[in-house]
């Protein structure tokens, strides 16, 4: 049995043991009828009983989620939430949680947005008018890939109640009034050709209710001008690189950043609970020094791994397993300055199709555009989870390097199997 699977089952026992001691000795006592002293002793012995009970439950959602890991199958957190996805909230019908999110919103005279939600984009003169002298709205850019949406139909896919500064803090910061919508990514036309493809965010204030007959908004792209190549030296400024100053600090205590995106829809309730009790059941194994879900430890190899041909779009391939991707991060857990993060545990061993290469993006701290001297890929269907990072409703595509990928047969069109 691998180690961690047996750091799990210890946890897991030595919480059942804990939790039905609390209950026997919480019964032994309500026997004696010591007044309210005992009654506190005895919600105490209920409180600790539930407590461990929650870190059991952990203990077998980590152990089960790693099971089907080694199947091949689909995370839970990811399966569970795909009522959440592109396809299913741009269907033609809402779904009965949509409406009864909507009747709730109205029979307490809310106005706000929820996901789901079919939003027009303003004018490009109406926005313009909400814009600062630097072309923000409380610090947050309105660029030029965003106005050929203008006039567009579109489909609420996230709340974006908080972001994770990546280049600076390495904090999460409440962003406020921002939605994502669904299937509008930057192209980086107007930025150097950037190829992260990062959600485009929205503030409330450039969308409206649409109105008359509901109508459902395709994803294509309105030609504009095109700028591919950067000058030496150029400064880049777009949403990413401004999120810092459109958002604030949050304290690690504030318990909404963790409700806000249940209540916004961002996640089901099965989803939110499957993260909660995995991050308690984390929290437990770090203070026993035990090994936490998913885990992984960069095992330096001192020799890459090469894959052979380059990866192209359209070709399928299989991610590998951890253990074989460990052997390529260094003792930080990077391959050639780009990290393997946990939340990419979940896809090891799944099949996947290439969308594309990636070989420069821009600096969200300083804004220049950063040439990769290994390219990396972009696989269809996988964006980060935002799972470990509270919710955060980033979505940003992971980068793979082609040594964690192996070729497969092209067998299905895309997506993923399993």
């Amino acid at each position: 049995m691998a180690h961690y699977r047996l750091s799990y089952l210890k946890t897991l026992l030595a919480a059942a043991a804990v939790g039905l001691s609390g209950v026997a000795l919480a019964h032994l006592i309500a026997s004696y009828k010591l007044g309210i002293a005992g009654a506190l002793i005895v919600l105490f012995e209920w409180s600790a009983a539930l407590s461990t009970a929650c870190v059991a439950m952990g203990a077998i959602m980590a152990l089960y989620r790693d099971y089907r890991r080694c199947q091949g199958k689909r995370d839970l957190f990811d399966a569970w939430n795909e009522s959440r996805s592109e396809r299913i909230l741009t269907t033609a019908s809402p779904q009965v949680w949509i409406l009864l999110r909507r009747l709730c919103r109205r029979l307490l005279g809310g106005h706000w947005l929820l996901v789901g939600d079919v939003v027009e984009i303003r004018s490009i003169d109406e926005i313009q008018k909400t814009l600062d002298s630097s072309g923000c709205l409380d610090g947050l850019p309105f660029m030029p890939e965003m106005a050929g949406f203008c006039g567009r139909r579109m489909v609420v896919f996230r709340i974006v109640d908080k972001i994770y500064d990546y280049g600076r803090s390495k904090t999460l910061r409440r962003l406020t009034d921002s939605v994502s919508l669904a299937g509008l990514r930057c192209d980086g036309g107007a930025h150097g050709g950037c190829q992260a493809s990062c959600y485009l965010l929205w503030k409330k204030a450039w969308l409206k209710r649409p109105s008359g007959r509901r109508t459902q908004g395709s994803v294509t792209h309105i030609p504009h001008t095109i700028c591919r190549e950067s000058m030496p030296n150029t400064r880049y400024r777009c949403q990413y690189t401004q999120l810092a100053a459109a958002s604030t600090s949050m304290a690690r205590w504030d318990v909404r950043q963790d409700l806000r995106p249940l209540f916004a829809g961002n996640v089901t309730l099965r989803v939110f609970c499957i993260a909660m009790l995995t991050r308690l059941f984390n929290r437990v194994q770090a203070a026993r020094g035990g090994a936490g879900y998913p885990s992984w430890l960069p095992r330096p190899a001192g020799r890459v791994r090469a894959i052979g041909e380059h990866l192209a779009p359209g070709d399928m391939v299989r991610v590998l397993p951890v253990e074989d991707i460990s052997a390529t991060l260094n003792e930080k857990g990077r391959h050639r300055g780009l990290w393997f993060d946990r939340d990419m545990v979940r896809h090891c061993g799944r099949r996947y199709t290439v969308v594309r290469r990636v070989e420069r993006i821009i600096d969200d701290a300083t804004g220049e555009m950063l040439q990769m001297v290994t390219p990396s890929v972009v696989l269809a269907g996988v964006e980060a989870s935002g799972e470990f990072l509270r919710f955060c409703a980033q979505h940003e595509h992971p980068f793979w390097r082609e040594a964690w990928l192996s070729r497969e047969p092209s067998v299905t069109p895309c997506g993923s199997k399993g």
